[in-house]
């Protein structure tokens, strides 16, 4: 992991207290995942002033996925890296370290993106990992739309704004898991209960039905009880 080596002592008085208030605000108990990364993105850009649009692309299953952009030119950059896999956000997650771009007019790596960012007006960008102990969920991306915006000041800022958001990203995250777990958990539940009264059968024997007809079918669990929850049917093979 790669992080910025310039000094703290630049960043002046109001910088600190944006980044208190920040942390308050986005370590919300039981907070929801999007409405956290919207909060990421929406802060980022108040917080970095030379900033003028923000992205979030989150590692999901493996793969690196955009989940939040703040104007026109993260969602199609973003979009672009997904589908070429290449670029400065896809690198920084990859690497876990923060990538910036100084002047995209001189800057040679990652041609196709370059080019498709300077016709979208945005002229220097920052990438600074998301990232939590050893777990990588994502990029923060920051967008200039002026050569040379973003100063080593600017730099140490972005870091220590995405150490916040990552802790926060990771709560959110837990917590969606934590739902979903327990929603599973329910429609699992729902499922044994029709087959209960339909079949005249035990929990266990009920359990083994959903087993073997999510097997037949190769999907989830889940899945199998939703479609037996929302249609009374088990799910044909």
């Amino acid at each position: 992991m790669t992080t910025p080596s310039h000094p703290l002592e630049d960043l002046e008085d109001q910088t600190w207290t944006s980044l208190m208030q920040l942390a308050r605000s986005l370590h919300l108990k039981d907070a929801k995942l999007q409405p956290t990364l919207d909060a990421i993105i929406s802060q980022a850009v108040q917080t970095i002033e030379p900033a003028e649009h923000a992205g979030v692309i989150l590692v999901l299953n493996g793969k690196l996925i955009p989940q939040a952009t703040l104007g026109e030119p993260p969602y199609i950059l973003d979009s672009l890296q997904q589908q070429t896999g290449s670029g400065p956000c896809i690198d920084s997650a990859r690497e876990q370290s923060v990538i910036s771009i100084d002047n995209m007019g001189t800057d040679t790596r990652w041609p196709k993106f370059i080019g498709q960012a300077i016709s979208l007006g945005v002229s220097s960008m920052l990438c600074v990992p998301l990232w939590v102990d050893e777990l990588r969920l994502g990029t923060l991306s920051l967008y200039g739309q002026k050569p040379d915006a973003f100063t080593p000041q600017h730099l140490q800022l972005a870091y220590l704004y995405a150490t916040h958001a990552a802790l926060a990203l990771a709560d959110a995250q837990r917590t969606a898991q934590l739902l979903e777990a327990l929603r599973n958990r329910d429609v699992i539940g729902q499922a044994k209960g029709i087959l209960i009264e339909r079949l005249k059968i035990t929990p266990q024997e009920a359990f083994v039905q959903l087993s073997s007809a999510s097997q037949r079918a190769n999907v989830k669990l889940t899945v199998v009880a939703e479609h037996l929850v929302t249609t009374g049917e088990l799910m044909p093979t």
